[in-house]
């Protein structure tokens, strides 16, 4: 018969859950201060890197009518109107940064600790003509509203999930607090080590039933915020990535529309509406896509012809292409390429594809993008004159997380995700994508996708036939 632990007193039993809620709060403290740390840093450099972007893109908008504003006044009007649209305060100085030409910022918003300036030479027909400072609040963010409400929500995400673990370690350490009597010095010198070095090492298991049930606990607890923090580290990972493919799409369009390239209409406005939809159906997925290695894809497949499909996308990247000089070209197939796809998916897999083939293709490079149907299958290649890959990374080229050139920084050299999840959407529309390249002379990926031998459309007519 197992012997039953002595009563404890009040008093007791309350000085060990003020010991035991102390060293949990110690353990949680620590972790979210680290996590949050962390991501505050990371947040302020790509606040910084976007605002720099941010400035160069005020300044592409305007570049082109600089040119012809002879007048001080036409200057000014284009400063005030660019500082209006990308909610920006701006200086224009002289080549010698010392004569102050226009001056759009308040001294008092300059003086705050939370402003970041960025400095942008203005170079028209080769000649230095000044330098355009902008300025940004990286408290407020307004210069762009989804990174507000990206914050926001992880603000939210961050406090509900430190609620939730304060609440599952008050309900442990009062269960263990009424359980526990002589083996609470061991179970605290154990909780305390895990402070000391600041790891989440797992704990061993042993000693007495309450000691087993306390450890046990505490590393239930690490494994918790451990899935937490990978989960929340991907899912900011594969957003990033994966929203800025069809954001630049849309830039693309809408900066076509602006400077007069395409115009207006409806047909235009349409394709910007589906590129904007998809990214709403992105930002919902890429949590699924986030909780394990593996995710299952939920499929809506239609009945889609791919050649026109690989066309559309072809069209919304001219833009980029014809920005870099690159020669972009379309190969259609021969034959009709009816599939059953998703064609939100093939969409996010070309565009990514393509993405990374201008992405690596230098100035005045060429890409060719096109299609085959040959021994039953439907084969999409995209082939470029970049960089290429060298052999012993073609076997990793779609790992997760994966960059073949580790010295690119962030924004150009991407974060490695987009093949890794292209190759998880082919797999699943059971086809296969793989890799050709030689260094120094460029790649081409291959996507080949099975036809089925009867599309709905067929049977459809032989229906009515029969009929």
């Amino acid at each position: 018969m197992r012997r039953r632990l002595p009563s404890l007193t009040l008093s007791t039993q309350a000085w060990l859950l003020v010991l035991l809620m102390s060293l949990s709060f110690v353990l949680i403290a620590s972790l979210y201060t680290g996590f949050r740390y962390v991501w505050d840093r990371e947040l302020h450099q790509y606040k910084q890197q976007l605002a720099k972007e941010q400035s160069y893109h005020l300044l592409y908008t305007i570049r082109e009518r600089l040119k012809h504003a002879t007048e001080q006044a036409e200057r000014l009007a284009l400063f005030q109107e660019a500082s209006q649209h990308f909610s920006v305060p701006i200086q224009y100085t002289g080549p010698n940064r010392e004569d102050l030409y226009i001056n759009l910022l308040d001294p008092q918003w300059q003086a705050r600790p939370s402003i970041y300036a960025t400095e942008v030479p203005v170079v028209i027909d080769g000649q230095l003509e000044g330098y355009l400072m902008t300025y940004y609040d990286m408290e407020q963010a307004s210069y762009s509203p989804a990174l507000q409400v990206l914050e926001q929500q992880y603000q939210l995400r961050s406090k509900q999930l430190l609620i939730a673990s304060i609440l599952a370690v008050l309900l442990v350490c009062t269960g263990l607090a009424w359980r526990i009597s002589r083996s609470i010095r061991t179970t605290a010198r154990l909780a305390e080590s895990i402070v000391i070095d600041n790891r989440p090492i797992p704990l061993k298991v042993h000693g007495t039933e309450e000691l087993k049930i306390m450890i046990t606990a505490i590393n239930t607890l690490m494994n918790q915020f451990e899935r937490h923090e990978a989960w929340r580290n991907q899912l900011m990972q594969d957003l990033t990535h994966e929203l800025r493919t069809p954001l630049t799409a849309v830039l693309s369009h809408l900066d076509a529309i602006i400077d007069g390239i395409y115009p207006l209409t409806t047909e235009h406005i349409q394709r910007i509406l589906v590129d904007i939809e998809r990214l709403y159906r992105l930002v919902e997925d890429m949590e699924k896509l986030s909780e394990a290695e593996g995710a299952q894809f939920e499929l809506n497949k239609q009945e889609v012809n791919l050649s026109r499909l690989v066309q559309n996308i072809y069209e919304g990247f001219l833009f980029l292409s014809r920005d870099k000089e690159i020669q972009f070209e379309f190969v259609p197939s021969r034959t009709p390429c009816m599939l059953l796809v998703d064609p939100d998916r093939m969409m996010q897999i070309l565009s990514n594809v393509m993405y990374n083939a201008i992405k690596y293709t230098p100035r005045g490079g060429h890409i060719q993008v096109g299609l085959l149907h040959q021994n039953g299958s439907i084969y999409v290649f995209c082939k470029d004159t970049g960089m290429g890959i060298a052999a012993e990374d073609l076997t990793r080229v779609f790992d997760r997380f994966y960059r073949t050139d580790k010295s690119r920084s962030r924004d150009s050299g991407g974060l490695g995700v987009g093949l890794s999840i292209a190759k998880a959407l082919v797999e699943a529309h059971q086809g296969e994508i793989w890799c050709e390249s030689k260094l120094g002379e460029g790649s081409t990926f291959w996507i080949r996708l099975p036809s089925h031998p009867l599309s709905i459309l067929e049977q459809n007519r032989q229906s009515l036939t029969a009929g």
